[in-house]
């Protein structure tokens, strides 16, 4: 045979020598860890392997080749034991805690490598093929199988782990340990590849033995570059729990396909009929069912869980989340971008069904503002604020699980309603210098489970942070909008000077009439100046009346559809597309004139934006005890922080606008008791939703 030659073989002998070395030193030294036991194991093993490897090679019968094969595949077994050691003591801060948290998966590697050691000299593990002596090739039996598998995600525990410790070092650090790792990572990474080859191919090779003889050298050489570099016990690092549960996600995808291929080769020699279809047809099945679940959120967010649950002390790691929501909170942004970034964070956490963000809103008249809603729900978008619900929050500092409450606890029976309306289980209030700003709600948890004291005491923290972030928000609102008073007082001064240009003007008139006053010519000049002087002081008045009255509706029950297609007979001539899409709908009590002038206002807006070829929908609908009527246009919509400040005065994107049309619809439609909100998004649209509630009992229907 042609590989019988002592050259051929000189790798794995280096190998054995180096490695052996490598062992001997660490266990030389007076201090002796877990990670040099460790360290010296998994060498000596390696030399062990080597043996077998490097005599294999000069074997002079295939009984020779098998038994040395034996002794190769023994010192194979044994090194996963002393790696997974040494992976996770190695430049671990908390090395001890890490081994009482896994003393299981070193109990079952040290079990699974004494069983396996157990069948090394049976044939139920490798055998000879027919025509060994000539090819060389030695079979791997059933239980050599079984021992491929789970040697494969033995080595994907020592990689996980050794890519942790890499991750988390610093920059000076992970000079230093990197050789130790990248050496001891090639052997892992080396070892997967042929026990995969092994599994592909069913036979080993002499190949196998000379590549790994290189590789042990080389790896040898790494680490122990980096030993004397820098002895074992001198670098701590501390892993954190995101990178475990990352790491741990791996793991179960490694086992998953392991088992899925074990699975797929039972069904391909197994004695059914399509035995190859079906095979196929199980890996395709089983790695859609893989990918699919790994996109879950609950999928993993139940992974991350079961990483803290088991493999660390405390639930949560608060450092983390404390950055995470100082983060979500820091960024520039309306009170609904950072209550959405709020909600990304707390879903990430805890993956409630529901969340809702409230605030209280001094400028819409005290009134309870959602600001975010996830699912997105149109159901109470806004609720009246009553003084007991204020005292109530102003007793409570802590979130309360709305289960099983105390008396003292228990919040006002018409505002636990309206928590059960939004499917909540967790109420936390919002506050800042004592002050009541809002409150968020959670639903329940996606997997059913309770939040605990852990749970509170993080959501705690959230709240403070959450609500010093819109209390700087809210008075900077306030700040702008006390800005934009400021300029309508400013704005009212000039229409003031305006009104005396106007007085004036009506005073000289006066004047020439006393001597010029029977004078036709005069007497029609003036009559023209009057009425076009009265003109404008008209218009300058109802500006002004309009801003500074609230509006008083005298409502009439009547069918919307009626009043909507009314208002739409006047655009018929009109270039752009004007659909209608109504519903039968229940009567509504309004004021017909009223609720014409928003609706106009609407319409002119949309046709202004969407241009001559868009397309507008007026459409009206039922939903629940509301009528909703809706203008949707294709145009060219609005970023948020435009439709964050559309109901503002004096806010206008028209060149000759005065910024008050959406900001009078608004208080008209509130003076129904309905509300007015948009959807919009640059370039996909916009969509105005008035919302009305149904006619009361005993009201006079209008007629016609």
């Amino acid at each position: 045979m042609e590989y019988k030659h002592l050259l051929y073989a000189l790798p794995p002998f280096l190998g054995l020598i180096l490695s052996a070395a490598l062992s001997g030193l660490v266990l030389a030294r007076l201090k002796r860890t877990p990670v040099h036991w460790g360290f010296a194991a998994a060498m000596a093993a390696l030399a062990v392997a080597q043996t077998g490897n490097a005599f294999s090679l000069l074997a002079e019968s295939p009984q020779q080749l098998l038994g040395w094969r034996r002794v190769a595949v023994a010192g194979e077994i044994l090194m996963p034991m002393g790696s997974l050691l040494f992976s996770l003591t190695y430049a671990r801060s908390n090395a001890e805690a890490l081994l009482r948290e896994w003393r299981g998966w070193l109990w079952a590697v040290g079990l699974l490598s004494a069983v396996f050691l157990g069948f090394v000299g049976s044939d139920k593990f490798f055998m000879l093929t027919p025509g060994g002596t000539e090819t060389g090739y030695i079979a791997l039996g059933p239980i050599g199988l079984i021992y491929a598998c789970v040697y494969i995600v033995a080595q994907v525990l020592i990689l996980a782990n050794l890519e942790q410790t890499f991750r988390h070092a610093d920059e000076t650090t992970r000079w230093s340990v990197k050789f130790p790792i990248f050496g001891l990572g090639l052997l892992c990474v080396y070892f997967m590849y042929q026990t995969s080859v092994l599994l592909l191919y069913r036979a080993w090779t002499f190949g196998f033995a000379w590549v790994s003889g290189v590789v042990s050298v080389v790896a040898c050489v790494l680490i122990g570059y980096g030993l004397m570099r820098r002895p074992l016990r001198d670098v701590q690092i501390y892993v954190s729990r995101r990178v475990l549960s990352d790491s741990f996600t791996f793991l179960i995808v490694g086992g998953v396909l392991l088992a899925t291929g074990l699975i797929a080769e039972v069904i391909r020699y197994s004695g059914i009929e399509g035995k190859a279809s079906l095979s196929t047809l199980f890996v395709i099945v089983t790695l859609l069912g893989l990918a699919l679940s790994l996109s879950s959120h609950n999928v993993r967010l139940g992974i991350g869980r079961f990483a803290e649950r088991h493999f660390f002390p405390h639930k949560y790691d608060y450092r983390i989340r404390w950055a995470e929501m100082t983060e979500a909170v820091g960024f520039q942004g309306t009170p609904e971008q950072v209550a959405k970034r709020v909600s990304h964070v707390v879903r990430g956490i805890w993956g409630p069904r529901s969340i809702s963000i409230w605030v209280l809103s001094e400028i819409e008249g005290d009134m309870w503002v959602k600001i975010l809603s996830h699912p997105v729900s149109d159901l109470l978008q806004r609720i009246n604020v009553s003084r007991d619900v204020i005292a109530w929050m102003h007793t409570q500092n802590d979130p309360l699980v709305l289960i099983n409450l105390s008396k003292d606890k228990m919040p006002p029976p018409s505002f636990l309603g309206t928590l059960n309306l939004l499917g909540a289980v967790l109420f936390i209030p919002l506050k800042a210098d004592g002050k009541v700003l809002g409150w968020m709600t959670l639903g329940p948890i996606a997997n059913r489970a309770l939040y605990d004291q852990q749970d509170v005491d993080l959501l705690r923290s959230i709240a403070g942070q959450v609500a010093d972030r819109l209390q700087h928000l809210l008075l900077a609102e306030k700040l702008a909008m006390g800005r934009e008073m400021e300029a309508f007082y400013e704005y009212s001064t000039f229409f003031l000077h305006d009104l005396k240009n106007f007085t004036a003007t009506l005073s000289l008139v006066i004047q020439n009439a006393e001597r010029r006053g029977s004078d036709p010519t005069f007497q029609a000049a003036a009559m023209n100046t009057v009425g076009a002087t009265v003109k404008k002081m008209t218009a300058l008045i109802g500006t002004l009346t309009a801003l500074s009255r609230d509006p008083h509706p005298k409502p009439v029950s009547l069918d919307l559809n009626l009043l909507v297609d009314e208002v739409i007979k006047g655009f018929e001539s009109a270039g752009t597309t004007l659909l209608r899409e109504s519903a039968s709908l229940p009567l509504v009590d309004v004021d017909a004139s009223q609720m014409q002038q928003v609706l106009l206002n609407l319409i002119l807006n949309a046709q202004e934006a969407v241009g001559a070829d868009g397309r507008i929908v007026v459409r009206t609908e039922v939903l629940g005890s509301s009528v909703r009527l809706i203008v949707e246009d294709d145009g060219c919509g609005m970023d948020r922080a435009t439709v964050a400040g559309l109901f503002r005065p004096f806010r206008t994107l028209k060149s000759k606008g005065l910024g008050i049309g959406l900001y009078q619809c608004r208080k008209i439609v509130q003076a129904h008791q309905g509300t007015l909100d948009v959807e919009s998004e640059s370039g996909k649209g916009t969509r105005f939703l008035i919302s009305l509630p149904v006619r009361r009992e005993g009201k006079v229907e209008a007629h016609g």
